[in-house]
């Protein structure tokens, strides 16, 4: 007998005896999941603007997002600057006066942003918008990589399950969603839905659907910050997008 036959011979007899011995072959470990009880499917969100508003910001809250609503447009541009200088300052491990004289945020072309004039707004605090173009370029990429605050509108939100929709196109760049560590959605109650189902018969029913899909490079939809698990089952944030999702939630009926 050759000796790999040997070595195979050898090694069947030891698994023969360890399954016909009370020993276990392989170490017991308890099973357990991720979570004790899954969230429960939610299918369906009614309300009013506010209400929807509150909907999908607890739902976002309860898959590791954040958010806030505020009552009107013009206060939104104050919410936007303290997140973005409080979170520089903890990434930077600077008090937020101590900051840069400028504060990049990789961001959406400022007339997609659902804010008029917030470009001008944030510049008096120090934090300059960079729109990506073209991203083909290396040194562009390295520096919208480099960048730690992504800044957006949204297409359409989703109360049931605290989803976003984002469809990029000239001026609306994937990158300042998912790229950054941290992540701002400017959420205008008009694009609240209750669910995927309803934004598509509100789509269809004004005639806009056709031309949306079409102008639509790309849709993404996105619930909450990257999540991934290992065989574990540990629950790791931020591994292949952004860390953090902050909607700031607002009125904008006046």
């Amino acid at each position: 007998m050759g000796d790999d036959a040997r070595a195979r011979a050898e090694i069947l007899s030891r698994l023969r005896d360890a399954c016909d011995g009370d020993r276990s072959l392989f170490r017991g470990r308890p099973i357990s999941a991720a979570k004790p009880e899954p969230p429960a499917a939610v299918t369906q969100a009614e309300g009013t603007g506010p209400e929807l508003a509150r909907a999908f910001g607890e739902k976002l809250a309860a898959i590791s997002g954040s958010y806030e609503i505020v009552e009107r447009r013009t206060e939104v541009a104050e919410r936007v600057k303290a997140s973005v200088l409080a979170w520089h300052a903890i990434d930077s491990g600077t008090h937020e006066e101590e900051g840069p004289s400028v504060i990049e945020v990789l961001s959406w072309a400022p007339g997609e942003l659902p804010v008029p004039n917030l470009e001008t707004s944030l510049g008096t605090a120090g934090i300059a918008l960079v729109v990506p173009s073209d991203l083909s370029d290396i040194e562009a990429r390295r520096r919208a990589a480099s960048i730690q605050i992504g800044l957006t509108g949204t297409d359409a939100a989703f109360a049931a399950t605290g989803s976003l929709a984002f469809a990029s196109g000239v001026g609306k760049s994937r990158a300042a969603s998912l790229l950054p560590l941290r992540h701002i959605a400017l959420v205008p109650f008009s694009r609240i839905h209750p669910t995927f189902e309803a934004w598509v018969s509100t789509l269809r029913h004004s005639g806009q659907l056709v031309t949306f899909l079409e102008q639509a490079r790309q849709l993404v939809f996105v619930t909450g910050p990257s999540k991934s698990a290992d065989i574990e089952l540990n629950l790791t944030l931020g591994v292949h997008g952004p860390r953090t999702v902050h909607a700031v939630l607002f009125d904008d009926s006046h």
